[in-house]
């Protein structure tokens, strides 16, 4: 969505705010930056099961700390991130 767009949406909002006495104020997703918006951190650990002499490689994902895991923010304006 362009910022043409959010504009638009906003003074729409305004006027639907002042005709219903209602807050209409738009709200946009923002990806997590931290995560990439999958609401975890991925990374490679060995992991050593019993009996075996030799480790394996596994993914362990933990949720992002950033966003609580959601992949997420909500911004109602452009710099809100």
């Amino acid at each position: 969505m362009d910022k043409e767009m959010r504009d638009a949406l906003r003074l729409d909002a305004e006027k639907l705010g002042y005709l219903t006495g209602e807050d209409h104020t738009p709200e946009f997703l923002f990806d997590c930056e931290a995560c990439g918006g999958q609401g975890y951190i991925a990374r490679t650990v060995h992991v050593y099961e019993a009996g075996c002499g030799f480790s394996h490689p596994d993914v362990e994902e933990t949720p992002c700390q950033t966003c609580n895991g959601l992949g997420w923010f909500i911004g109602e304006a452009e710099g809100d991130r």
